[in-house]
This record gives C-alpha cells, sequence and structure tokens, in this order.
C-alpha cells in the first residue's frame, strides 16, 4: 500500500489521541473530534504503508499542538517528538508550493502537500488523508489518491 500524508488537523488529531485519548476533547483546535474519530483515524492509517511528514505539515502542528494547557502540551509535545524521531521527512520547498496552481486558493502547506502528492519520487505514490474538503477537491481533481476522513466519519 501506499504511504499516507496526512493534513495539519489530523495529524494534531492522531498526535493528542495518541497521548491520551481524554486530551481530544479539551484541546482547543480539536472541539469538533472525539475519541470515536481519533478510532476511524487510526484505522485509515492502518491500511497504509508508512506516515509521511512534509515539513509546512509538522511547522502547523507544532504550533496547534501549543493550543492547550500544561501538563497536557509537555506531554503531547514530547510524543509529536517521538513521532519526528521514527517517521519520515520528506521535504517540499516553498517554492514548490508556490508554483502549484491551487495555490492561490489554498495556503502554503497545502499547496505543498499537493506538490509532493503529485509528484511520485522514485514512483512512490503518496496518498492524502484530510478532512479539509476544499483541500480533498482539488486534490482529487489534480489525480491524487485521496482518502477523505468526513467520508469515513
Amino acid at each position: 500500500m501506499n504511504p499516507v500524508i496526512i493534513d495539519a488537523n489530523l495529524l494534531l488529531l492522531l498526535i493528542v489521541g495518541s497521548t491520551n485519548r481524554d486530551y481530544i476533547t479539551g484541546h482547543k483546535r480539536l472541539s469538533g473530534y472525539s475519541a470515536a474519530d481519533f478510532d476511524v483515524l487510526a484505522t485509515a492509517i492502518s491500511l497504509y504503508s508508512d506516515i509521511v511528514l512534509l515539513p509546512h505539515v509538522m511547522a502547523e502542528v507544532s504550533n496547534l499542538v501549543r493550543q492547550t494547557v500544561n501538563p497536557c502540551r509537555a506531554e503531547i509535545q514530547t510524543l509529536l517528538a517521538s513521532l519526528v524521531e521514527v517517521t519520515s521527512e520528506i521535504p517540499v520547498t516553498s517554492l514548490q508550493g508556490v508554483r502549484q496552481p491551487p495555490y492561490e486558493s489554498l495556503d502554503l502547506t497545502d499547496a505543498a502537500i499537493l506538490h509532493r502528492c503529485t509528484v511520485s519520487p522514485g514512483g512512490i505514490h503518496f496518498t492524502l488523508l484530510t478532512a479539509d474538503r476544499d483541500l480533498a477537491d482539488v486534490a482529487h481533481s489534480l489525480g491524487c489518491d485521496v482518502l477523505d476522513f468526513e467520508q469515513l466519519r
């Protein structure tokens, strides 16, 4: 199976829920998610060979992780660091992102995700797992493999 690239909000859900499922409902940026959503996400991710991180996504997630109180925040940041240590990260430059035609309607992070999902280095194809309808629609229109989390819920 292909490796999966996860958008920032779902990656945040994965990290927070993996730290402690009870932290999901208390996290400012996860108000629309539950422990059941975390379970659906974990099951979806298990269908793929690997998770691949992108620097732009990680920068967003790092900022989002901090939008809760300690001691939760410290625990979540520790798990984030552990994830980074054991997960492949593929660089995408900002230039590659802004050169994506959808950049004008999306943000830089989403454009960087689209770049990576439309380029197949060494014949490796990436699947995008996202809860962002606009990103999913654009990625699908570009021929990317997309798993829309909202359809899984």
